[in-house]
């Protein structure tokens, strides 16, 4: 289903797939200039910053994920903390972009209106960055990781109902998403908007980049 929207002024495309997934195309503009220097401007060194280094030589990211070396090696990065100590412009940038999620936030609720009393919070906006040879397989935004024992790691994720993204830039050669449940596969342009659920009936993959470069902005509600 297919249909546009006028919110306040502003006016997008939205079209309802299967399974929860909502894509509002062209919701964002991008300059990609700025965004190339905000990149650099937010870039940290993957290994130091976002993972450290077990006995075993796995990767632990922040969340307390495992990740062995191989596994590692086909992580994209993370760009986190995305305000902290930013300049005027690039605050501007996230808020911006922040905006655009918030007002599809309310068309998603819209269409399914018991999200709204779902969801009681969102989470601080983070950028994924692919690049040769990254990818994402299959998996659920609410999955948990477990040690030893069958408590979980990080029970934080079991809290988000919503998950969002938009496509920053998209140079990639590979790098579609797949979403099992809604039995669709797209390459989203640049500026699209996707929403999901973050249970397993929003599971979802990232094709393997094979050459060139993919950034999103993710949020989670």
């Amino acid at each position: 289903m297919v249909d546009s929207v006028n919110r306040g002024g502003y006016k997008f495309t939205r079209i309802k797939h299967k399974a929860g997934l909502v894509t509002f195309p062209d919701a964002a503009e991008i300059d990609q200039e700025f965004l190339s220097g905000w990149v650099e401007r937010r870039r940290p060194t993957k290994t130091t910053e976002e993972f450290t280094v077990d006995e075993e030589g796995n990767y632990i990211n922040r969340g307390g994920y495992k990740f062995t070396p191989d596994q590692f090696k086909t992580t994209p990065l993370r760009l986190v903390g995305l305000l902290q100590d930013a300049k005027p412009e690039d605050k501007a940038f996230v808020e911006y972009l922040d905006s655009v999620m918030a007002l599809c936030l309310e068309e998603y609720m819209v269409m399914y209106p018991e999200v709204r009393t779902s969801i009681w919070y969102r989470t601080p906006s983070h950028a994924v960055i692919y690049t040769d040879g990254h990818e994402l397989g299959a998996h659920s935004d609410q999955a948990v990781e477990r040690g030893e024992t069958t408590k979980p790691i990080n029970e934080f994720p079991t809290k988000t109902v919503v998950t969002a993204s938009i496509v920053l830039k998209d140079t990639a050669e590979g790098g579609a998403m797949h979403f099992a449940h809604a039995e669709h596969k797209e390459k989203f342009p640049v500026g699209t908007a996707v929403f999901y659920p973050s249970s397993y009936i929003g599971s979802h993959s990232v094709e393997k980049i094979v050459c060139g470069e993919r950034i999103s902005y993710l949020q989670f509600y």
